[in-house]
């Protein structure tokens, strides 16, 4: 038996006791205290924490992590240690992110509820699922009908309560998606679903959490204010990509994984909250998952698509999602063509030397001024204080500004400059040398592989559909990553073309207004499963020629 003590840095101290030798990052990630790109896996060198005792060897991978000194100050990668005996582990400051969008652009449209109350002669209220009889309850309960709006991402998770009666939104949660310990990426995800024992369970365990968690909130928010309690909830709608519906209903999603990269079910989800997830809700509650166009583009995209109306505009409208995985739709009268790239996390300020994600003291923008030795860096941080890191929004600008300034070379290579150096053989851009922020040219190349990834999608879905670039009317942007980005860094570091950078809209969280859409609206939800039926997919891994489109797309 071996206990683990573990310094938050709120100066609290918690103990642990286990049976048996565990991996670090294993048992903190369990107790989801740490999260990583890789999911652990010793990839991406960012499950960082302090062992105070006892004096641990370090690794060999761990040296191009941390200084000498850092080294010396017992600083360690978790995921490359193992607890055998008592250990005195300090955690970084957590990383809040500064602002999870719950809020996304919502068409007009014309409410008719699935979910319903009518009086009976008796004066009991009879419960209406359509034009179903599923509950009676005693006496007069119809000012009591509620819904949730839910927008599952990979890294976050946002929940709205709705008055079914009105349509009001009366309180909006959100959280990071507890998952994050598995990996930042639909792909490890599902790696950690193929690989780990009960790993879907488990992952599906960890997300119910988090919707119970949001649940609860939303009800000290404002339960007592409207005098609402669990049981009043009678639906919840999920918009959400495919991997986090598969592991929402405890569905295996590792077909994903592997060609043909089929999902394990097409179509909306429907079931049960409270008797198949087990959530704080009426006994009567049912939960619709939005239908999915392929294995990547998901019920996010199609709520986003819902949202907009873009399948009803005739004009040529480009839709992208951009994340960890890079989801985009093509709409021009009607017709659609849709398509997904890995994108990686490092947009998200992940697998980036000095990224972190969107929080205070994330760097958001930057800006070279002058040239030369004279050359000065500017930066923006979120919440003004002493810069942490690179978020994904500072890492494009910074990206965007290296190409526009001639600092990087059309192929990724940095050039030589003042505010370029060498360190062990590798260069770097100096940012905030005092608070030790840089961009490697590894840190360029993640960037080149997002950048190839979704330009070439954009490219090769136009060109299916007989489109050009100057025929695009507007450009949506929607998702997280849009908070903090300029569409100048958009289309300076290279992921848009410059000659759309006029037509950018960012339309914010479209998962979650596409599923308000659908818990207030029987005819939107018939006609989500209609428009994603009717979608040409197109998968990029089975095109021929499409190696030479993506490696030309990683040029700057």
């Amino acid at each position: 038996m071996a206990k683990v003590t573990i310094k938050h840095d709120n100066g609290t101290t918690t103990t642990y006791e286990i049976a048996q030798e565990i991996n670090l990052y294993q048992f903190l990630a369990g107790l989801n205290l740490i999260d990583a790109p890789c999911g652990g896996a010793g990839g991406c060198g960012k499950c960082k924490v302090k062992i105070m005792q006892p004096r641990t060897a370090w690794q060999e991978e761990e040296t191009a992590v941390f200084t000498g000194q850092e080294l010396a100050a017992g600083w360690r990668l978790a995921c490359q240690h193992s607890v055998s005996e008592d250990i005195t582990v300090v955690l970084p400051t957590e990383e809040v992110v500064s602002e999870i969008i719950s809020q996304g652009y919502l068409r007009d449209f014309a409410p008719k509820p699935y979910f319903a109350k009518r009086l009976a002669q008796n004066g009991d209220t009879m419960v209406m699922a359509g034009q179903e009889i599923i509950g009676i309850e005693k006496g007069d309960t119809r000012d009591r009908l509620y819904g949730l709006a839910v927008d599952i991402g990979t890294t976050t998770v946002v929940a709205g309560l709705i008055d079914l009666s009105s349509g009001q939104e009366l309180a909006s949660v959100s959280c990071l998606n507890g998952q994050k310990t598995f990996g930042q990426d639909v792909i490890t995800r599902i790696n950690y679903a193929m690989t780990n024992t009960n790993g879907t369970l488990i992952q599906q365990k960890t997300i119910l959490q988090d919707l119970r968690k949001l649940i609860k909130g939303i009800f000290a928010q404002c339960g007592r204010d409207y005098a609402i309690t669990f049981k009043d909830i009678y639906e919840i709608t999920v918009g959400g990509n495919n991997t986090m519906i598969h592991l929402l209903a405890g569905i295996d999603p590792s077909s994903m994984g592997m060609s043909p990269y089929l999902p394990a079910f097409k179509g909306a989800l429907v079931a049960k909250g409270a008797s198949d997830w087990q959530l704080p809700v009426s006994d009567l509650c049912r939960v619709y998952c939005l239908p999915a166009v392929s294995a990547f583009v998901g019920g996010d995209i199609s709520a986003g698509i819902l949202a907009c109306g873009i399948h009803q505009d005739a004009r040529n409208i480009l839709f992208i999602d951009i994340g960890t995985n890079g989801e985009m739709v093509l709409s021009g009268n009607g017709r659609l063509t849709a398509c997904s790239c890995a994108a990686g996390p490092a947009l998200e300020g992940m697998n980036i030397s000095c990224g972190v994600r969107a929080a205070r003291g994330a760097i958001e923008d930057v800006r070279l001024i002058g040239s030369g030795a004279d050359m000065l860096v500017e930066v923006a941080v979120i919440g003004e204080v002493r810069p942490t890191g690179l978020c994904g929004s500072g890492l494009l600008a910074a990206v965007a500004e290296l190409v526009r300034t001639g600092i990087l070379h059309k192929s990724g290579r940095l050039l030589e400059h003042p505010l370029v150096e060498k360190v062990a053989g590798k260069k770097r851009f100096i940012i905030d040398r005092e608070n030790e922020i840089y961009l490697t040219q590894q840190d360029i190349r993640q960037v080149q592989l997002a950048k190839g990834a979704i330009l070439s999608g954009i490219q090769t879905m136009l060109q299916a559909a007989g489109v050009d670039f100057a025929e695009i009317d507007r450009v949506l942007v929607a998702g997280q990553f849009g908070a903090h980005l300029k569409a100048a860094s958009l289309t300076g570091a290279g992921l848009i073309p410059r000659e759309l950078e006029n037509v950018i809209t960012y339309v914010g969280n479209t998962s979650k207004s596409g599923a308000y859409l659908c818990l207030l609206s029987t005819e939107e939800r018939e006609s989500v499963e209609q428009l994603t039926s009717q979608i040409n997919y197109i998968e990029l891994s089975h095109l021929a020629g499409f190696d030479a489109v993506f490696v030309k797309a990683i040029e700057f």
